[in-house]
């Protein structure tokens, strides 16, 4: 299943990001698995000049993963689209919701925050309501929970489907894997195709 996303937008300290630690405390309280996605504009990165890790990516490596005890980071050296990154991080384990502060991708509901240009698929504005955005938010997730959902990359690249497609592809999938021997119940298929 697909995450709900919800992106926030704003201009810098309008107070994104304590709005979005405020809603991830509120929500894994309420025992929901929570993502975020922080995007910037400016071009910096976590990789340091003369670290290991960057001595890897300036040897080709196109991956980088740096694990510790304490955390594992994946770094990946390339520039990536909101909804591949929302793709990647639905691969890497199921979240109820994932929170995009500094949303700017059309396809993705957002909150707006402060006096800034509406932008494409505002569904709320933040006017020092947490409650009223909670709601909101809350409402998403709920529509949300229990909708199959597919997600198809060609060439590592998110294809978006419209829902009658979506619809086909995975009734047609599902159909096909229930015949198998062994598969009693289904929560979910992952199939990977290499044409030669």
């Amino acid at each position: 299943m697909y995450p709900t996303v919800i992106g926030f937008y704003g201009r810098s300290d309008s107070g994104k990001t304590s709005i979005i630690i405020k809603l991830i405390k509120r929500l894994t309280k309420e025992g929901y698995k929570v993502a975020t996605i922080k995007n910037c504009n400016k071009k910096i990165g976590i990789d340091t000049e003369g670290k290991d890790t960057w001595k890897h990516s300036q040897a080709g490596a196109k991956l980088v993963v740096f694990s510790s005890i304490s955390e594992t980071d994946f770094i990946i050296k390339r520039t990536m689209k909101t909804n591949d990154i929302i793709a990647g991080i639905s691969e890497l384990g199921f979240y109820d919701i994932v929170l995009v502060e500094g949303a700017a991708d059309p396809s993705i509901p957002k909150i707006k925050i402060g006096t800034i240009p509406e932008r494409k698929n505002t569904i709320g504005h933040y006017h020092n309501s947490f409650d009223e955005i909670y709601r909101i938010i809350k409402s998403k997730i709920d529509k949300n929970s229990g909708e199959p959902k597919i997600s198809v990359m060609v060439n590592e690249k998110n294809i978006p489907l419209t829902e009658f497609p979506a619809e086909i592809i995975q009734n047609s999938i599902i159909s096909m894997v229930k015949s198998l021997k062994g598969v009693n119940k289904i929560n979910g298929v992952r199939i990977y195709i290499k044409k030669q």
